[in-house]
């Protein structure tokens, strides 16, 4: 017999007690009067019907009668038949939902038959008629709860007390399965008026339809074949969550960043306790029409399906103060279930009695070994090795498989079957955390090797950053040397040189060559005068760095990063704080932060005996500046037959940035001279005006007489 046939059957039998009550009851309300066959009937007291009412005492019952008991008979049979169909669940291992609920919400037998009465009209239609008939009112099609006290209390005191199973702290009420329902024409009235009514999810439930109802902030978790073994964890995580905890139904508290696999794991805690998972969206939660009711729902839902509850976005359901609402607390500790919060950040409950233990259970970004892990799991064989991105990108398992669906989509837009390299990088960065750029500037590279004009030990200083993070696999982990060396696997670079040197064109060539993404921190943004908040903008830009896996560039590094001074007032003393904490940081940084500095004595010493790579930038000598003069012409440029780069070279010592800008200024002069080509009287002209803009006057005989020949 199917489950739903044999949950059919019980609630069928159980009815069918019901409908021997009804049937005495129609008897006694015959011989009280009633007349199905007066159309006025209920719509007016006739006069022997008040002498009959006057002669009765005060409680005697709704027909007049001592109330209504079963005959032994009767009894027996209805039995027996439950007892039939219950021996043939445990046989089939089926759950009688009527059962459920029952052992669920702890409910007795007077409880049952108030909400099988009032479960009766919603599941057959003939039972609004009896009830009309019954409380002589055929507007009336469902019981009131002065007929379910008279259909169950034999007498005045049964009665009475029956009322307590429809007050509110009752749990028939509490829980929601029935409410009671003041008439419009009487929203007034007193409860032994009221009407009592099923919850139509109830109804659902009792009739087997398991599907939930559309909500956008509950969904069903499937979780029949969700494995401890399928997931990638560290073992603290692993030990919690495979120990066997008995009699105890602990709260779990599962935080962190996106992608980091919190509802895969609730899924397996709630296998591992053969209950069902249900998710609740806690941030949808509230913006729903009425939380309260809504989130009684939720509970209600899990106790009748004896499920696990997962709330996700725990975060958004405390206040200033980190305290959830006391009510939401209190009913998570009384629910009978395994509960699970999920969220970003760690949490601790305060000033609340609980009988429940909380266990914490961080994912935090997965170490490389997992996060290669991850990347063969979604990747698969598509012949790149993904080791390399694996280490760089330091991504949760979720932003893994997120990313290889990047890669498709690039590779596809391109006509190739599978990502290759290019695309996967692409795609890493695109799935980037990317609130960094609230907090710095984003910079995409535009240079390469050949752009560089440096002395070559210093070029040799570059290209061994870039070697440091490639091989970074091989050397921790291959090799071994994790852990023997500083605490972060980072890189930190210090760029020291006067400004237009090169200093930022470096920059974008690592983050080039390495594939990822730089930011140059706008130090205005993180420079404050209220004590606290540097510290706070610094512990953000790096915390939403190593998430953004970028290359920090903090420009005119000497502003933030100075000598620290001595101690003379308040100020210097919090002046040292920060340059305290950022030393801290520094050293616990796990990616590569490139440092510029225009006076490299102005850095603290402590800080440069900290760095991994001190670059000085020095200015260009004439050979240096000939070839930034000749590398700042694109070979497309038309240089006229009288322009003489090493003469001009020879003459005016530039750095790398102005002579950039003074080739680009003299492109756009010979555009605007309608000229066909770049001639010497441009180029000198946009040396002029570089060196108006560092304010320096140019005195120069040979500026002079070109100056005299545009004029």
């Amino acid at each position: 017999m199917r489950n739903q046939e044999l949950n059919l059957l019980y609630l069928q039998t159980h009815l069918k007690r019901v409908d021997a009550f009804l049937r005495q009851a129609v008897n006694y309300a015959r011989a009280a009067g009633f007349d199905p066959n007066n159309e006025f009937q209920g719509l007016y007291v006739a006069d022997d019907e008040i002498e009959r009412h006057l002669q009765l005492d005060p409680g005697a019952g709704f027909w007049g009668r001592a109330g209504l008991v079963l005959e032994p008979e009767t009894l027996s049979s209805f039995y027996q038949s439950l007892n039939q169909i219950e021996t043939e669940a445990q046989r089939t291992q089926t759950p009688l939902r009527l059962q459920q609920i029952m052992t669920a919400f702890d409910l007795d037998e007077a409880d049952l038959d108030i909400l099988l009465i009032s479960l009766a009209p919603a599941v057959d239609r003939r039972y609004e008629r009896i009830y009309g008939f019954l409380q002589d009112d055929v507007t009336k099609r469902r019981p009131t709860v002065n007929l379910v006290v008279n259909l169950l209390g034999a007498s005045w005191l049964e009665r009475n007390a029956l009322l307590e199973h429809l007050a509110d702290e009752s749990p028939l009420i509490e829980h929601g399965l029935v409410t009671t329902i003041a008439d419009p024409s009487d929203p007034h009235a007193a409860l032994n008026n009221r009407m009592v009514k099923v919850d139509a999810r109830v109804v659902q439930y009792v009739l087997g339809i398991d599907s939930l109802p559309k909500q956008t902030y509950t969904r069903m978790v499937a979780n029949q074949n969700a494995s401890l073994n399928d997931l990638i964890l560290n073992d603290p995580v692993r030990e919690i969550a495979q120990r066997n905890y008995g009699d105890i139904v602990p709260i779990f508290h599962i935080y962190g960043n996106y992608g980091s696999g919190q509802i895969e794991l609730a899924a397996v805690l709630s296998r591992q306790q053969q209950c069902e998972l249900i998710e609740v969206d806690l941030q949808a939660l509230q913006q729903s029409h009425d939380e309260l009711v809504q989130a009684e729902w939720v509970f209600r839902e899990g106790r009748m399906r004896q499920a696990a509850l997962a709330f996700t976005h725990w975060e958004t359901l405390l206040d200033a103060h980190f305290d959830p609402p006391q009510w939401f607390w209190q009913k998570i500790l009384e629910y009978p279930h395994p509960v699970i919060l999920t969220g970003h950040e760690a949490w601790e409950p305060r000033g609340m009695e609980r009988h429940r233990p909380l266990l914490r259970i961080e994912l935090a970004v997965p170490d490389f070994e997992d996060r290669l892990a991850y990347w063969q799991r979604h990747l698969g064989d598509v012949g790149v090795d993904p080791a390399e991105i694996a280490y760089k990108f330091k991504l949760t398992g979720g932003q893994v498989r997120d990313t290889v669906y990047t890669a498709y989509d690039l590779a596809i837009g391109k006509g190739q079957a599978t990502p290759s390299l290019a695309e996967l990088y692409a795609a890493s960065r695109a799935q980037s955390n990317r609130k960094l750029s609230g907090l710095a500037t984003k910079i995409t590279p535009n240079f390469s090797w050949d752009s560089l004009v440096l002395p070559d030990d210093r070029i040799q200083m570059l290209q061994e950053i870039c070697s440091q993070v490639k091989h970074a696999v091989q050397v921790y982990g291959r090799w071994g040397f994790k852990g023997r060396g500083a605490d972060s696997q980072g890189v930190t670079a210090l760029f020291a040189g006067q400004s237009g040197t090169g200093k930022t064109m470096s920059a974008e060539i690592i983050a080039y060559e390495l594939g990822l993404d730089l930011f140059k921190i706008d130090l205005s943004s993180v420079v404050s005068k209220y004590i606290g908040e540097t510290e706070k903008n610094l512990a953000a830009i790096f915390d939403e760095a190593a998430q953004s896996n970028a290359i920090l560039f903090f420009d005119e590094a000497d502003a933030l990063f100075g000598k620290r001074s001595e101690v003379k007032d308040s100020h210097d003393r919090y002046a040292n704080i920060e340059i305290g904490y950022l030393l801290q940081r520094m050293e616990t940084y796990d990616g590569i932060a490139i440092l510029a500095s225009n006076l490299r004595q102005n850095l603290d010493e402590a800080f440069t005996r900290r760095l991994d790579f001190l670059v000085d930038f020095p200015f260009p000598e004439e050979e240096d500046r000939l070839k930034i003069w000749q590398i700042s012409f694109p070979e497309s440029a038309p240089l006229g037959p009288d322009v003489d780069l090493t003469l001009i070279a020879n003459r005016y010592r530039l750095a790398g940035g102005n002579i950039r800008n003074a080739a680009l200024a003299s492109a756009f002069l010979a555009a605007a001279d309608g000229t066909q080509h770049i001639h010497m009287v441009h180029i000198l002209h946009g040396i002029r005006r570089e060196h108006q803009k560092m304010g320096k006057l140019l005195e120069d005989d040979l500026v002079a007489t070109y100056q005299n020949m545009i004029q």
